[in-house]
């Protein structure tokens, strides 16, 4: 894989206090290793605070306020997990606003864990092949998702996955899909 594979591309991940450090930072890392932009996008002001290991954790600075945001100033959006994180997310109307648009436009999405939660709150969840923690399972098949026990799933440009073991697979899924993305838009053109 080129080194540099996501020169010129921002992806936007969406948070909020309480997000899982892990699957924050090694997204975060390895996307910037490809040579991507990555701006943290929360509904927190200025510095957002992690979870980890049952504590909170460190905090990052926030680089664009959610009710600002727009889903196409971004190549891509990666939301991690963290159920007090996806807990706010999910009752935000900005956070909801930001996470339908990627989807309408069906631009490159990535789901970790916990945040998978979040389809239900936009009601784009009946029928879609996906997998989540175990945390968030339940809510997700009661809503008529259709749950598959994976690590890692796709539909169309949208990507889940189970948590944090399969961190670096989740990462070169999304970062495929998003220079797909710009070879389609560019060939639509």
């Amino acid at each position: 894989m080129n080194e540099k594979l996501l020169d010129g591309r921002t992806v936007a991940i969406l948070v909020s206090n309480g997000f899982d450090e892990v699957e924050f930072t090694d997204p975060q890392k390895r996307l910037s290793e490809l040579g991507a932009t990555v701006k943290v996008v929360s509904t927190v002001k200025n510095l957002v605070n992690g979870w980890y290991e049952g504590n909170w954790g460190h905090f990052f600075p926030v680089h664009a306020d959610v009710s600002d945001t727009l889903a196409i100033d971004f190549d891509g959006l990666i939301i991690p997990g963290g159920i007090r994180s996806v807990d706010k997310l999910f009752n935000d109307p900005h956070g909801k606003r930001i996470l339908k648009a990627f989807l309408k436009a069906d631009m490159p999405v990535l789901l970790i864990g916990d945040s998978v939660k979040l389809l239900i709150a936009i009601e784009q969840v009946v029928g879609v092949s996906l997998t989540s923690s175990s945390t968030v399972k339940g809510d997700l098949i009661a809503a008529s998702a259709n749950w598959v026990d994976q690590v890692v799933m796709l539909d169309k440009n949208l990507i889940t996955g189970s948590g944090s073991s399969k961190l670096a697979e989740l990462v070169s899924e999304f970062s495929v899909k998003v220079c797909e993305y710009e070879k389609e838009a560019i060939e639509a053109a």
